[in-house]
């Protein structure tokens, strides 16, 4: 690994971040204060159409230093993209573009990341290492090579800059949130840069992620419809990451699934069932179930398929209160007592700006609205997760509820992107009979 790119990052690059998340800041600043001025003296009667264009400028503003400034900062950015009930959609509709717009660094900056963390040279540890990764991140890319053993590997390799970067960019971050939290009274998001601030340092950190990946695997260890690659523990460090690598089709590749025999009827439900047993059963659970990390195996001559997670740089432990209240929250659900669910949602660490109950009951309200449609359905219609995305966030800031755990948020993130991928299988799971015996506490923990 050159010097340049071990040593500590420089007062002028430092500074050079810093000015960019000034002058983001400071003109939204300036934007914002002009809306509230004309809103108090004039109340024109596009105001709802005014404060959507200047939060619209504010994200693209946003998403342009993200995009520039990479590291922390894009990946700050998309972690606050994710969440609705923080922020206003212009802000989310345009964060979430940033998922895409990760390129991957050149081979040489890869191969000398691997060398020094392996203290070895490429070709000493690898039979063969291919140069085009197969996918990249905020904080790294994997790259499939082969073993001198023969055993085929993915490779997940942390670019070079972002341990450099943590503690800077978090304070920049701090900076360009904290000044958003200040500017917009109803936004909270200081709980969120805490979450990031306590989350990053052990995505950094890949022995954590192989540990979690272990840890999953053996707590779904009595489920042959599950593979989680294993971990080559020998050629792992904490910036480089050796796993078996998993061949299989990508979950929402539908036609090659049925071409290669697999029901996605019981895919499906395979999929809702494992995510089920990790949230509702071990506390633990796979936080990132998007597409792209969900492969399935065709079983052999009409054997069942099976689905492969990958990917355990976003795991979730659930605290021990979790359940109790959620099996609280579904009993009152069966119930229609909505009352008792906004009870429920207080214990599960929902809180108001008055610590007052009647936001939680409101909300309660529209989520028994959605428990209904969704009973009614056997299945998550996308009608309802649309209206669900639309009217969560607005009752989270109207009411005001200020604190949404992140857990949580992480969990409601999970479902929908479950939904999203069974829609895609054209599977007609039915996600209340699925859950409910789960979420009613009548699967016990696995020992």
């Amino acid at each position: 690994m050159s010097p340049r790119s071990r040593r500590p990052l420089s007062f002028a690059d430092r500074a050079r971040r810093a000015q960019k998340i000034a002058l983001v800041v400071g003109r939204a600043y300036l934007g914002i204060r002009s809306q509230r001025f004309i809103e108090r003296v004039l109340n024109p009667p596009d105001m709802a159409e005014r404060w959507r264009e200047q939060h619209e400028e504010n994200a693209r503003a946003i998403y342009r230093a993200a995009v520039e400034l990479q590291g922390m900062i894009l990946k700050g950015c998309q972690f606050v993209g994710a969440r609705a009930d923080v922020l206003p959609p212009p802000y989310i509709e345009r964060l979430a573009r940033l998922q895409d717009r990760v390129p991957p660094r050149d081979f040489p900056v890869v191969r000398r990341e691997v060398e020094h963390a392996l203290h070895a040279d490429l070709e000493a540890v690898f039979a063969s290492f291919d140069e085009r990764p197969l996918a990249a991140a905020s904080l790294a890319q994997v790259h499939g090579a082969v073993l001198h053993d023969g055993r085929r590997v993915a490779v997940k390799v942390q670019y070079p800059e972002i341990a450099r970067l943590v503690t800077s960019d978090l304070a920049n971050l701090r900076v360009l949130f904290r000044a958003i939290d200040w500017l917009e009274s109803d936004f909270d998001i200081g709980p969120l840069l805490d979450e990031l601030n306590d989350s990053v340092p052990m995505e950094l950190d890949f022995v954590n992620e192989a540990h979690a990946s272990e840890r999953i695997a053996k707590e779904l260890s009595a489920r042959s419809d599950v593979v989680i690659p294993a971990v080559v523990w020998e050629h792992t460090t904490r910036r480089v990451l050796v796993m078996e690598r998993i061949d299989g089709i990508k979950i929402t590749e539908v036609a090659a699934l049925e071409a290669a025999g697999v029901d996605t009827q019981a895919l499906g439900q395979t999929l809702v069932e494992v995510f089920c047993e990790q949230i509702l059963v071990n506390g633990h659970f796979h936080a990132d179930p998007h597409p792209g990390n969900l492969m399935v195996l065709p079983g052999d001559e009409g054997g069942t398929a099976r689905l492969a997670l990958l990917d355990f740089g976003l795991t979730k432990e659930l605290p021990d209160a979790f359940r109790s209240g959620v099996v609280d929250f579904a009993t009152a659900l069966l119930q229609g007592d909505s009352e008792r669910m906004g009870k429920a949602l207080s214990e599960l660490g929902f809180e108001t700006r008055d610590g007052q109950d009647s936001g939680l009951q409101d909300l309660a309200a529209v989520l028994l609205g959605a428990g209904q449609a969704i009973r009614a359905d056997a299945r998550v219609q996308r009608e309802t997760i649309e209206r669900l995305r639309a009217e969560i966030p607005s009752h989270v800031r109207e009411n005001p509820i200020v604190r949404v755990p992140h857990h949580l948020v992480l969990v409601a993130r999970a479902l929908a992107l479950l939904s999203g991928v069974n829609a895609a299988l054209g599977a007609n799971v039915d996600f209340f009979r699925t859950i409910a015996p789960y979420a009613l506490g009548l699967k016990d923990r696995r020992s």
